[in-house]
């Protein structure tokens, strides 16, 4: 309840307002009455003071200090009964108080201190059963819509009639999700509101909102905002206002209201939930190869959003941060994070596939993103249509990485035309991918191709292809480290000539009959027969995984 308000009272009507009036807007939770000389010690947040000063009728200065206290305090307010013990109030304490905006009133004689108080937490507490009454109503009145089989604009266009304001549902990303139509907000205002305020990466509070550099057709000026529970997307009410002050029951309405929308949020975000559940398995199992028919995939795949297409592309989409990330090593509270983290990701992406142009279905399986493109939208006939399109999700990336952070690499495999083609089109895209990672690229877009032998190697453990070399060289142990190099050069232009003496003599410059001295050598000292199909198939294999891994 509001000073401003309790005043208008019986037993506080006559009291006259010595000073601080601007601050008559203060909230009064109780009322207390005291003469103690340490009474600043009792008082509390929120409450008004009720007194004879008897304290301090010997030094009615200290009144100064008293005053500055409660309004550091918080307090609503000082109300003296003068005229007993205390004649008039000092000139600076009224100062003061004009100062602080700390309400001071000077109480009749009227009616006893113990009259008064009674009057007041009375009403205080009347206030307190209107307010938790209307609080109740209005929630049976919007519960009530939800149990008609009304949705999520009709809450708010009740929402908007209760406060006469208008009112716009944002998401957790500030996104839209509904507004008000009878009584309709300015959007450009919205949007300024967004660019002024939207940067928080932790949230916004409840709490008015002031509008900066407000034009004359914009209008309402401040913004009321009301969080929308709900336990994985929080959302937002805000109300546009022309005055900075909210009427007690328009902040109910706006609380109740946050309850009733976050059940609502919730319960799409379930129906939502359990469609995509259902979408995730279908995918999965076409992609393992677990259905066979194309009529039957056709059938299954319509309610998806999936449709046959003359050209198609599928795209393998990863976080760059997902390496080295396993549920099993993570805690609950990790895991749950990381699943927020995907499900905001997906929505994120959906929003930049739409920007190609192109018809897609875009779903998840374990950590990664799968799309299926149109690929005579996104390559076209051109040449560079494979060059135009990584550009494209090379922007998406890079759009991501700057609002966000995320750094996305994508794997693609070839165009397909039959839906059941569609598993060797995600086997082939998921081989790109880990082609990129196996070259520890980043933001990169790997496009699928034949493996040569070097891709092969490649897919290897490191540790086993370091031990392979070690093994297979293992007799140069002793030899200079200089002419090891000598050897591995001549043995690599020996067999690039197809062990043909005359042509390595010329590819290193050097006499044949060096050449012939050097491999008798490597055979002698080694115990390798530099001719053997199966030794140098081994030794061409060692050193083509020696340039791999240095």
């Amino acid at each position: 309840m509001l000073l401003k308000d309790l005043i208008q009272i019986p037993v506080l009507k006559d009291a006259r307002i010595a000073a601080g009036a601007e601050g008559l807007n203060r909230s009064v939770g109780t009322v207390n009455m005291m003469d103690a000389p340490d009474i600043i010690h009792f008082l509390k947040p929120n409450e008004l003071l009720l007194t004879t000063a008897y304290a301090v009728k010997d030094h009615p200065e200290t009144l100064y200090s008293l005053i500055e206290q409660m309004a550091e305090a918080g307090c609503a307010g000082l109300a003296i009964k003068t005229k007993r013990f205390l004649e008039e109030i000092p000139g600076c304490v009224i100062e003061a108080a004009n100062r602080l905006q700390f309400p001071l009133l000077e109480l009749p004689l009227d009616h006893s201190l113990g009259e008064v108080l009674n009057g007041a937490l009375s009403s205080i507490l009347q206030n307190k059963t209107n307010e938790l009454s209307y609080a109740l109503d209005t929630h049976h009145t919007f519960f009530n819509l939800i149990l008609k089989g009304e949705g999520l604009s009709e809450i708010v266009e009740k929402l908007s009639q209760l406060i006469a304001s208008p009112i716009v549902i944002l998401g957790s990303k500030l996104e839209l999700i509904s507004l008000s139509s009878v009584i309709k907000p300015n959007i450009q205002l919205l949007n300024k509101w967004i660019r002024q305020f939207g940067g928080s990466k932790n949230g916004l509070e409840a709490g008015l909102y002031t509008i900066s550099d407000l034009l004359p057709a914009d209008g309402a000026g401040f913004v009321r905002l009301q969080p929308i529970p709900t336990p994985q997307r929080p959302g937002y009410i805000l109300a546009f206002m022309h005055e900075e002050e909210l009427r007690t029951h328009h902040a109910l309405a706006l609380e109740q209201a946050a309850n009733v929308l976050g059940f609502e949020l919730l319960k799409a975000q379930a129906v939502k939930d359990r469609a995509r559940r259902y979408k995730i398995e279908f995918f999965t199992e076409l992609v393992q190869g677990e259905i066979t028919s194309e009529q039957e995939i056709i059938h299954r795949g319509k309610q998806h959003g999936l449709f046959p297409a003359d050209s198609m592309l599928c795209v393998v989409c990863g976080r760059d941060s997902d390496d080295g990330f396993a549920e099993s090593e993570q805690d609950h509270a990790a895991v749950e994070r990381r699943a927020r983290e995907t499900d905001q990701l997906y929505h994120t992406l959906s929003k930049e596939f739409m920007k190609l142009g192109a018809p897609f279905v875009l779903f998840t399986l374990k950590d990664k993103f799968i799309a299926l493109l149109s690929a005579k939208e996104l390559l076209g006939a051109s040449p560079d249509g494979k060059l135009r399109m990584s550009q494209q999700l090379i922007g998406i990336s890079e759009r991501l990485s700057a609002r966000e952070e995320i750094s996305l690499s994508y794997g693609i495999g070839s165009p397909f035309n039959k839906l059941v083609d569609i598993p060797v089109a995600y086997k082939q895209a998921m081989d790109a991918y880990r082609l990129g990672r196996s070259h520890n690229k980043q933001r990169f877009v790997q496009y699928y191709h034949t493996k040569d032998f070097a891709d092969l190697l490649r897919l290897i453990p490191v540790d086993d292809l370091q031990e392979f070399i070690e093994e297979t060289f293992e007799a140069w142990n002793g030899i200079d480290e200089g002419e090891q190099r000598e050897w591995r050069k001549t043995l690599r232009v020996f067999y690039d000539n197809h062990c043909h003496i005359g042509e390595t003599a010329k590819g290193l410059y050097i006499h044949r009959n060096t050449v012939l001295y050097r491999l008798n050598r490597i055979e002698q000292l080694t115990g390798v027969q530099v001719r053997n199909p199966a030794d140098s198939l081994r030794i061409r294999i060692a050193l083509m995984i020696k340039d791999l891994v240095s």
